[in-house]
Formats: C-alpha cells, sequence, structure tokens
C-alpha cells in the first residue's frame, strides 16, 4: 500500500509549519512594483475629484439644446483650468476632454454635434439628456475608499494609483530572506567547463530565480560537494537565523551521499513531509527548525522547477500573509497525453489561447523541454491516454 502522501495532504502538512514572518517598511514608489502592500491605499479625495468632460465640446444646460439653438460661447476651458464666470440664459462654454464641468451646466456636446463655432456655436441636435458625457465627482471612488488592498502584489496600475492619492513612498511587507544550497559532486558552476562525466549548475540560479519572482530576498546562494562534514557546516550556518526559508536541492534520496537529511536531523530539523505522490518531485521534503522552514526539491532540475512552483510558492505566500491557495484553473488539452498510472503528474505546459500544451520530455532531467512553457499541467493519475480536449488543472508560473 502507497505510504507517501497525497501533493493535497503534503502541501497541507507542510503549509502548517508556516506563519507570517514579514515586517512592514516603506520603500518609494520607484522600487514598489511586485511587493506586496502592507496596507490598503484610502481614496484622499473623491475620483475624479469634479465633475469631468468626457469630450471636446461644449458644456451646456441640456434644456436650452435643441435641433438649430445657436450659442454664445462664454470661454473656452482646458484641462487644468476652470471657469469663474457666470452662467447667462443661452450660453455655454468650450471645454476640452478632462475639464471641470461647472455646477452651473449638466451636460456635454461633442464638436461634431456642431458647427464648432467660437463665439457662437450652433448645435445640431435634440437629444441632449443631462450627464450626457460627463463622468461625475466620485462616481469612480468616494474619500476614504480603499481604492488597493493590503497584501496586494503592486503591479503598474497600482502605482499609478498609489501616485494618484499622493504617495511618494508606500508600505510594503519585507521580502521572505532565502538561502538556496545545491548539491552535487557531478556539477560544477556554469562559468567552469565541465569535464565528461559533469553538468553544469542550473539548478542554483534557476531555484533563485524562481523565488526572488515570488517576492523573495535570496540572500545567499551556496553549492555543496556530497561530503558529510562541508554539508552539515553548510546547513548549520543556513540554519542561524538570517533566513526565513533554507532551500535545498538534490541530496534528499535514500542514497549512501545524500546527506541533507542527516544534517536537518543533526541540527533540530524537524521533518514533517518526507515523500510525496507526485510525479516529478517524489522525494520532497518539508521541516521546520527553530530559526527557518527548510525546504528539500529533488535533484532533477523539472523536479526543483515544478516543486519550487506548488509547494515553494504556497510556503512564501504563507510566510508573507497572503492566501495561500495557488490560482489553479482548468482548460482543455490541445492535444493527447498520458499521465502517470499511479501518481499525481505535474507536467510544465504552454496556456497559449486557452488551452493547454504539454510538450514532449524525456523525464524530469529534461530541462530543455520547458524552455517554451509559462506553467503547469496538474494530471490525476490515470492509467491511459488523455484525449485532446479533456478538460485539466493549471498554473501560471509566479513569475
Amino acid at each position: 500500500m502507497n505510504s507517501l502522501l497525497s501533493y493535497t495532504d503534503a502541501l497541507e502538512v507542510g503549509l502548517s509549519l508556516v506563519k507570517p514572518v514579514c515586517l512592514s517598511v516603506q520603500v518609494h514608489l520607484d522600487d514598489a512594483v511586485n511587493r506586496f502592500l502592507a496596507v490598503d491605499i484610502i481614496a484622499d479625495r473623491d475620483y475624479p475629484p469634479f465633475n469631468r468632460s468626457q469630450m471636446d465640446g461644449y458644456a451646456v444646460l441640456a434644456t436650452e439644446v435643441n435641433e438649430g439653438t445657436s450659442m454664445k460661447v462664454l470661454c473656452e476651458v482646458s484641462a487644468g483650468t476652470s471657469f469663474e464666470g457666470v452662467k447667462e440664459p443661452n450660453s455655454c462654454i468650450a471645454i476640452a476632454t478632462g475639464a471641470p464641468v461647472p455646477n452651473c451646466f449638466d451636460a456635454v456636446v461633442k464638436h461634431e454635434r456642431t458647427d464648432c463655432g467660437s463665439e457662437v456655436v450652433t448645435f445640431h441636435c435634440c437629444d441632449v439628456s443631462k450627464g450626457t458625457s460627463i463622468h461625475p465627482q466620485g462616481v469612480d471612488a468616494k474619500l476614504g475608499d480603499i481604492l488597493v488592498s493590503k497584501l496586494t502584489q503592486l503591479e503598474p496600475q497600482h502605482i499609478g494609483i498609489a501616485a494618484s492619492v499622493g504617495l511618494q513612498n508606500v508600505s510594503v511587507l519585507s521580502k521572505p530572506r532565502v538561502i538556496v544550497i545545491s548539491s552535487g559532486d557531478e556539477v560544477v558552476a556554469p562559468h567552469e567547463p565541465p569535464l565528461p562525466h559533469q553538468i553544469r549548475n542550473g539548478n542554483n540560479p534557476m531555484v533563485a530565480a524562481a523565488f526572488a519572482s515570488m517576492g523573495c530576498d535570496v540572500v545567499e546562494t551556496h553549492h555543496v560537494l556530497d561530503d558529510l562534514d562541508a554539508t552539515h557546516t553548510a546547513i548549520e550556518q543556513a540554519l542561524d537565523g538570517r533566513c526565513d526559508l533554507v532551500v535545498t536541492i538534490g541530496g534528499i534520496s535514500a542514497g549512501k551521499r545524500d546527506f541533507f537529511p542527516d544534517a536537518f536531523a543533526h541540527f533540530g530539523v524537524e521533518l514533517s513531509v518526507k515523500g510525496a505522490n507526485i510525479q516529478p518531485g517524489k522525494p520532497i521534503i518539508i521541516g521546520k527548525h527553530t530559526n527557518a522552514v527548510v525546504l528539500g526539491l529533488p535533484g532533477n532540475p523539472v523536479s526543483a522547477l515544478a516543486c519550487s512552483c506548488v509547494f515553494g510558492w504556497p510556503i512564501v505566500r504563507g510566510m508573507l500573509g497572503c492566501k495561500t491557495t495557488l490560482p489553479w484553473q482548468f482548460a482543455p488539452l490541445a492535444k493527447s497525453v498520458k499521465p502517470n498510472p499511479k501518481r499525481t503528474a505535474f507536467r510544465p505546459c504552454l496556456l497559449e489561447d486557452g488551452k493547454v500544451n504539454i510538450p514532449e520530455w524525456q523525464g524530469s532531467g529534461d530541462l530543455s523541454h520547458t524552455a517554451p512553457t509559462n506553467g503547469l499541467a496538474q494530471l490525476s493519475p490515470f492509467d491511459g491516454e488523455l484525449e485532446a480536449g479533456t478538460m485539466v488543472s493549471c498554473l501560471a508560473f509566479p513569475w
């Protein structure tokens, strides 16, 4: 009988170890994009703050306009100016898009429905209603309304809203601090020429970039050889309080040279997840130390990538105090695919034109096939082939 936890159960157990650790800090608006908002952004006045013209045209009193009506044009009001005069009967003002409509007028007639006169204008319309082409004061938001809720990850439109209410600095959450440690005698640094039996270290920069994209501060990255003492030293130093999350890559299976579990036990890490019934990523481990959460990723690169997303991302969100539920959605397969008959499969995929395209792969060591992908498809265990058009759960990468 399979004793491995399902993905759902493994994630639930892992998240039980996580608590919010991020504090509120002030950053300049120029540096706030992608940060998580610590407090609500509140409207400092009505938006728009005045009745705003939506057209270039003439501000009128609607009841005074009929087909062929001619009116005196009192003045021209452009955006950034205002009308300070007094309305006369059967008069109007020329007005630009974005300019404030004086309270003595209740509609705007666009140029195309007039003869565009400068001193006297003739209207060619008979159906002008009160409020026509006016963006009313306060219709977007009222003074005191919440415009952007706390814990929102700030995107350009949020930056624009913050600037609109007069904020130069915003309160955001500090970033979860992460240390990434890869392992393996067969691995050399990207700039080093590998021997025939070696590979370059793509895992370390990939995983560091993944967590940085999730909103983390990757304070250090290291690589350790398959050596017990070196592994112990790396883990002891990583657990000294400098980070909130230690992410290891490789060295967590049952091999004679997989030393991370030994090091975790030696330095007081309690492991709550020891493997999950998933592909790739079966050896995944999650544990808790007094100073940090520990996430042990498998060494195969697709495993490391997938587990960073489906386990690391919700853990990071939990540390930020955000909802940990990931935005899975359903979409149809673009072409048929074979799931794993016994394990939940997380397959890199391309979410495009409303469909899920899962490229062919050669297993969890095949990082090359992920190049065109932008998310993961979750395939439940099934002994057979899922045909094109079958609805599957999918998740866009958080980067």
